[in-house]
């Protein structure tokens, strides 16, 4: 019986580190609650360009919890904020962030856009530095944006809802 308590307990564990084997890193997040229709979309354009500069662009790379800070708060605006849909999502701001690097000089000049960015996010509550209980932060954190997604379907009425 002991044994399989064992077992058993191994496997949960090994779930557990399964779950954060992907490197992610969970930090306090912000509240972005003031952030609705256009100036939500406006600083959602500027999480995702954030997240896109400072994971393809030298010289402007973030710490892994600085990264989970920006997507973690594009994932509260998008679907949180403006409700948006997966494709849309992607469409609307990752897919126009991703043809800025094919501009020349899109690093050098929105590479300092960067810490503007993050330091807006501590702002408005976040933290740059990982929770110290992992485990549980990876529970709240799936809870909150399971929440989120299954709420996001019905884009607000901004550019999102007009292309």
């Amino acid at each position: 019986m002991l044994k399989k308590m064992i077992i058993a307990s191994l496997l949960v564990a090994a779930g557990v580190q399964q779950a954060a084997a992907d490197g992610k890193v969970y930090v306090k997040l912000p509240d972005l609650s003031s952030y609705t229709d256009h100036r939500a979309e406006e600083f959602l354009t500027e999480v995702v360009l954030a997240n896109v500069v400072s994971s393809n662009c030298a010289g402007f790379e973030i710490t892994d919890a600085e990264w989970s800070l920006l997507t973690d708060s594009a994932d509260i605006l998008a679907y949180g904020q403006l409700k948006l849909s997966t494709d849309d999502y992607d469409s609307y701001f990752y897919k126009p962030a991703f043809d800025a690097l094919d501009k020349p000089g899109t690093c050098e000049e929105k590479g300092p856009g960067v810490e503007q960015v993050l330091s807006e996010l501590v702002a408005q509550g976040g933290s740059r530095d990982p929770l110290p209980d992992q485990e549980k932060a990876y529970e709240e954190w799936r809870a909150y944006m399971d929440a989120l997604e299954s709420g996001a379907s019905t884009p607000a009425p901004t550019k999102t809802k007009t292309k």
